[in-house]
């Protein structure tokens, strides 16, 4: 029996187009939003890893009142703000959080449109992060 080659060709193309698309969501950005309990155990996993790093996108008088141990600045209202995100380094991995969840969510689709690899923004910010009884550095 002959064995059409225009058959392996097609099924060679399946077998290509499912890998590059099994291959595209291994890949695929660790961008999301994740609740108090698993923001904490990713800090508590990477504690001390330079390529983890915490970042507080509410203002400095927010920040003063009161943030999670180890956090940066980078005021999301700050007329550099997108420019201060295209300086970071995309193969690290970021925290992100603000008081509600609201300016850090937003923040979560500009890293993802920058490129960033791995972000994950604390669902429902300080708040829900202080309603778990996490601890506050001011």
């Amino acid at each position: 029996m002959k064995r059409r080659p225009s058959i392996w060709i097609a099924a060679l193309l399946v077998w290509l187009i499912g890998a590059s698309a099994g291959m595209a969501s291994a890949d695929r950005a660790a961008v999301q939003t994740i609740s108090p309990r698993q923001f904490k155990a990713l800090l508590d996993r990477h504690q001390g890893d330079p390529d983890v790093v915490l970042l507080d996108v509410r203002t400095p008088k927010e920040f003063e009142e009161g943030h999670i141990q180890m956090a940066l600045l980078l005021d999301y209202y700050s007329s550099d703000y997108v420019d201060r995100l295209k300086a970071l380094d995309r193969n690290k991995t970021y925290l992100i959080y603000c008081r509600s969840g609201n300016r850090s969510g937003k923040s979560l689709a500009i890293f993802d449109k920058l490129g960033f690899r791995h972000v994950y923004n604390l669902d429902t910010g300080v708040i829900g992060w202080s309603r778990e009884k996490y601890p506050l550095v001011r």
